[in-house]
C-alpha cells in the first residue's frame, strides 16, 4: 500500500486497516448470532443471580439457557432450509444448522467466562453477573462500531450507530438494577 502522506503511511491509516480487517472477521463470524448469544447470557446471568445463591447453579442455568436458544435457532434454521428448497434429509439439515448457529454459543461464552472469572476472584453472584453484563454491553458497542466502520460511517453517523448498538445492552443493565 502506498501512502499519499510524505514519510509513509500515517498511524491512523494503519488503525483504519486494522478496524476494517476486524470488521471483516466479525462479519464472517455471524455477528447476529454472536450478539444474540451475548444478550442471552447477560440477561440470564442477571436474572439467575438475582434468584439463585449458588454460583455454580447460576453458571449452569445460563449455559443451559444458552444451549436451548442455540438449539431453537438450529431448529428454525433447519426448517427454513427446507422451505428454501433444501431437500436434504432432516438430520443433514439439522447438523448444518447446528454448525451455522454455533455463533449463538460463541457469543454467550464471554459473559459466562467473565462471570466465572469474577466469582473465582471473589465477587459475589450479583456483582459477577453485573460485570459480565457490562462486558457484554462493551462487546455490543464494539460490534456496533465495527459494523458502522465497515459501511463507511464517519463522524456523527459513526457515533450515532455505535451509540444505538449500546441501547439494548443498556436495557439489560437497567433490568439488572430493577431486579436488585
Amino acid at each position: 500500500m502506498t501512502s499519499p502522506h510524505p514519510g509513509g503511511p500515517r498511524a491512523d491509516d494503519h488503525e483504519s486497516v486494522r478496524r476494517t480487517r476486524l470488521a471483516q472477521r466479525l462479519a464472517e463470524a455471524e455477528p447476529g448470532g454472536l450478539l444474540y448469544g451475548a444478550l442471552v447470557s447477560a440477561s440470564v446471568l442477571i436474572t439467575a443471580s438475582a434468584h439463585i445463591e449458588d454460583y455454580q447453579r447460576v453458571g449452569l442455568t445460563t449455559l443451559a439457557a444458552l444451549t436451548v436458544y442455540w438449539l431453537a435457532h438450529a431448529y428454525i434454521g433447519a426448517q427454513s432450509m427446507q422451505f428454501d428448497g433444501d431437500s436434504r434429509h432432516a438430520l443433514r439439515r439439522v447438523a448444518s444448522a447446528l454448525g451455522h448457529e454455533s455463533s449463538v454459543l460463541k457469543g454467550g461464552v464471554p459473559a459466562i467466562a467473565v462471570y466465572a472469572g469474577s466469582v473465582l476472584l471473589g465477587a459475589d453472584n450479583a456483582n459477577a453477573a453485573g460485570f459480565a453484563a457490562y462486558c457484554s454491553v462493551a462487546l455490543m458497542v464494539v460490534a456496533g462500531y465495527l459494523a458502522a466502520h465497515r459501511v463507511g460511517r464517519q463522524g456523527l453517523a459513526l457515533a450515532l450507530d455505535t451509540s444505538m448498538a449500546a441501547v439494548l445492552g443498556l436495557l439489560v443493565i437497567i433490568g439488572k438494577v430493577l431486579l436488585h
